[in-house]
């Protein structure tokens, strides 16, 4: 058969890595997302195989043994979804080695170290030299102070690891690139372990916040919410974790906790109701899970569709012979310039390398938890990032000054 008309059975073989604290639902996400694909006959024939999710567990060195099992044992073309606080420099390290790129929800030292092998799914969340707009240009516009940043005395509260640390400086950068006021900002709790959360909750109302920005995994986000409200804050909290559509009818302590509390979504909301967000519903409903895009899920969901879009990418610069694309050839394509776009309107918009390679894509959705429920503050949208250090926007397209 000519090149054009290949086809192969081999399949494609990818497993993911990271933590489940902060992203249950992330296999069942991949799943759902690799459905269609696969149905419709995969790449030329060769179907993705997902050989499942290992959790590490909050272990830097768990982490780095389960990237050690999916490529010599699991034999991965590519770990994806791969996303984890812990994640360091020497398992992005041993993944490059290895010609192993790795896809998914870059937020640690392992995409930070190996850009040209750790492929985000919405740019590099982790550079703390450049940040997404989205997030603190929401807060202003759903607090009314759009023209009155000034207004805003921010509180900044992270967990004592480095990513924690990086993520909170980061933000704080951008808060003051508003026009916020920054009033406290410190990454005092302990990843694993942490009970009480009154003396964190003092602490903020002692700085005169009225906002505070929570850069916490989910209990923790929930455990300040909630002793912030006994303490008597007056003031709205933020935090990026706790969109949690359809669970909170059988948890009452988390729904009381965070009642009133925004969710800066870095993905496409089931509230969104756009084409892509009802086709994602659709899959995972084929695949026997509820139709619900929490943040664990929509990771999962947006690896298995940016990897789809490479792996095509990499079959036409192969000269369409699919047994040609591996690790190799798809990390060449993307590093060579590759430019995702949704298949379907209203997913988690353009991508572009090399530039997502240092800079985020800036984008997401702000919700209020109401209750039980999700109202829809602002919709997803891309609204560029900023050079925190130079104080310069910058675009996600080229990762140049806007």
């Amino acid at each position: 058969a000519s090149a054009a008309t290949t086809t192969s059975n081999a399949p494609i073989v990818v497993g993911g890595d990271g933590d489940l604290a902060i992203s249950a639902g992330v296999a069942q996400g991949f799943q759902a997302g690799i459905y269609r694909f696969n149905k419709a006959g995969g790449l030329d024939g060769r179907k993705i195989q997902f050989t499942g999710f290992l959790d590490d567990g909050f272990s830097p060195q768990t982490n780095l043994t389960n990237a050690q099992q999916l490529v010599q044992n699991k034999h991965v073309m590519v770990v994806a979804p791969f996303l984890s606080q812990v994640a360091t420099a020497t398992t992005g390290s041993y993944l490059a080695e290895n010609k192993t790129p790795f896809i998914g929800w870059s937020v640690n030292a392992a995409f930070a170290t190996q850009p040209k092998w750790g492929f985000g799914i919405n740019g590099n969340q982790g550079n703390p030299d450049v940040q997404g707009l989205a997030g603190m240009q929401q807060v202003l516009s759903a607090t009314g102070n759009t023209k009155s940043p000034g207004k805003m005395k921010m509180a900044f509260i992270a967990e004592n690891i480095p990513g924690g640390i990086t993520a909170n400086d980061a933000l704080a950068s951008v808060a003051k690139f508003v026009g916020m006021k920054v009033v406290y900002q410190e990454s005092p709790i302990a990843v694993v372990g942490t009970t009480d959360y009154a003396p964190y909750a003092q602490a903020i109302i002692s700085s005169g916040a009225n906002a505070v920005y929570e850069v916490l995994a989910s209990a923790d986000s929930i455990g300040l919410s909630a002793a912030l409200k006994s303490a008597g804050f007056k003031g709205t909290v933020y935090n990026g974790v706790t969109y949690y559509p359809g669970q909170l009818n059988s948890q009452p302590n988390e729904a009381a906790a965070l009642n009133g509390v925004y969710v800066e979504n870095e993905f496409p909301a089931n509230e969104n109701n756009t084409p892509a967000v009802k086709q994602a519903e659709k899959d995972l409903q084929s695949i026997g899970q509820k139709p619900y895009l929490t943040s664990g899920v929509s990771v999962g969901y947006w690896s298995a569709i940016v990897l789809e879009q490479m792996l095509k990418a990499t079959l036409a610069s192969v000269g369409g012979d699919p047994n040609k694309v591996t690790g190799t050839a798809l990390q060449k394509t993307v590093t060579g310039g590759f430019t995702y776009t949704d298949p379907i309107a209203g997913g988690i918009g353009s991508e572009t390398f090399p530039a997502a390679e240092t800079v985020p894509t800036g984008c997401g959705t702000l919700v209020l938890t109401t209750g039980t429920t999700f109202k829809q503050i602002a919709p997803f949208q891309c609204l560029g990032a900023v050079n925190v250090a130079t104080q310069t926007k910058i675009n996600p397209a080229t990762g140049k000054p806007a």
